[in-house]
C-alpha cells in the first residue's frame, strides 16, 4: 500500500504532486524552502546555508511521518541553482548529518522554481516496524 506524506500540511496536492511517498520498503521525500503563498523561496531561507537546511528539514519532517530518519536515507539527489554554492551547501548538509555515516549523494546545477537556490530528492528504506 502506497502512502501520500505532507505532515506540514502543504498545498502540493494543489499543484499535482505531493512531497513525500512511503512504500512498504521505501520512503521518498522532497524538501525545498519554498512559500506556496509568494510563489518564491522562503524569507527565512536568507542564505545558501539556512536554505539547505530548511530543506533538510522538511525532508526529515517527512521521513519521520513514514517512521524512518535520516539514518535511513540511503540515496540523495540535490539540486542547486548555482555551482558557486555547492561550499556552502557542502558545509550545511555535514552539519545536519553529523559525522556520518552519508547516503550516496548527486548533486546537479539546475534552474529551480521561484528564486530557490537548494532543492532535496530523498530516497529512504522503511525500517519494518514502520512498513503499512
Amino acid at each position: 500500500m502506497t502512502e501520500y506524506l505532507n505532515p506540514a500540511g502543504l498545498p502540493y496536492p494543489e499543484y499535482g504532486m505531493n512531497p513525500g511517498t512511503a512504500t512498504r520498503d521505501w520512503v521518498f521525500a522532497g524538501g525545498m524552502a519554498f512559500d506556496f503563498d509568494t510563489m518564491s523561496r522562503r524569507e527565512d531561507a536568507v542564505t545558501v546555508a539556512d536554505e539547505t537546511r530548511l530543506c533538510l528539514a522538511e525532508v526529515e519532517e517527512i521521513l519521520h511521518a513514514a517512521g524512518a530518519t535520516l539514518r535511513d536515507v540511503v540515496k540523495m539527489t540535490c539540486y542547486l541553482s548555482d555551482d558557486a554554492y555547492r561550499p556552502e551547501f557542502w558545509a550545511a548538509y555535514k552539519e545536519f548529518f553529523g559525522e556520518g555515516p552519508y547516503p550516496s549523494r548527486v548533486t546537479y546545477t539546475v534552474g529551480i522554481a521561484g528564486g530557490c537556490r537548494v532543492e532535496l530528492d530523498a530516497i529512504a528504506v522503511r525500517p519494518r516496524s514502520q512498513a503499512g
